[in-house]
């Protein structure tokens, strides 16, 4: 079983409970308008990884994390290897699993029935740029978040789908191969200020690989 990768991090703690495992799929053919991870939108064969090679890569952070977080790209564009993955992480960790899809949840409800039985919570629907953004853990407030399990309610909350961000958003910033890139999901307008501020000490934004969706 092969599926295509963007990159993987740990820890990651935007992007749910605690410190998590972040996996990011490469592909996408939602591709919502305003993206801002438009570099996990290709499918690109040279970011082929084997399951089982992926798995041995994610052992020596499972034990630490507190869940795992699978983003993309989208996920469920790679449904099997995406069911094969899922499974076996259900098998090595204790903590929960949160998925970000793209897709309507009710697509997703009758398509993948199986595949959400894997999953302790979904965050579904397309990430719309001119709605507004005050939810918990959504790039759009248009976006659902399913709390599928006890574990899931345990550690979000009944009340967390109306749950607003912090006042002072955070995101992850991680360093890997003399690269810097951001993992959360950015306020409105901050990645620009970041982007003027970088330029205004000489350095320049290549690309965005932040969550937004």
């Amino acid at each position: 079983m092969t599926l295509s990768l963007n990159k993987l991090h740990f820890p990651v703690t935007t992007l749910g409970y605690g410190r998590r495992v972040g996996i990011w799929f490469q592909g996408c053919s939602i591709r919502c308008p305003g993206c801002v991870s438009r570099d996990t939108w290709e499918l690109d064969p040279a970011k082929g990884i084997e399951l089982e090679a992926l798995l041995e890569q994610l052992q020596p952070w499972l034990a630490e994390a507190d869940g795992v977080t699978i983003s993309g790209g989208e996920p469920f564009d790679q449904p099997e290897a995406l069911e094969a993955l899922c499974r076996a992480l259900k098998q090595q960790i204790s903590g929960d699993l949160l998925i970000y899809s793209g897709y309507p949840s009710a697509k997703l409800t009758q398509d993948y029935i199986s595949l959400l039985d894997l999953c302790d919570v979904l965050i579904s629907e397309p990430y719309q740029a001119q709605t507004p953004q005050t939810r918990w853990l959504r790039g759009s407030d248009n976006q659902r978040l399913h709390l599928l399990t006890p574990l899931a309610l345990a550690r979000y909350g009944e009340e967390a789908d109306g749950k607003a961000w912090p006042a002072r958003r955070s995101l992850d910033v991680i360093e890997a191969d003399g690269n810097l890139w951001l993992a959360g999901i950015p306020a409105p307008g901050m990645l620009a200020q970041l982007e003027q501020a970088l330029d205004r000490r000489g350095h320049a934004l290549s690309h965005r690989s932040d969550q937004a969706a």
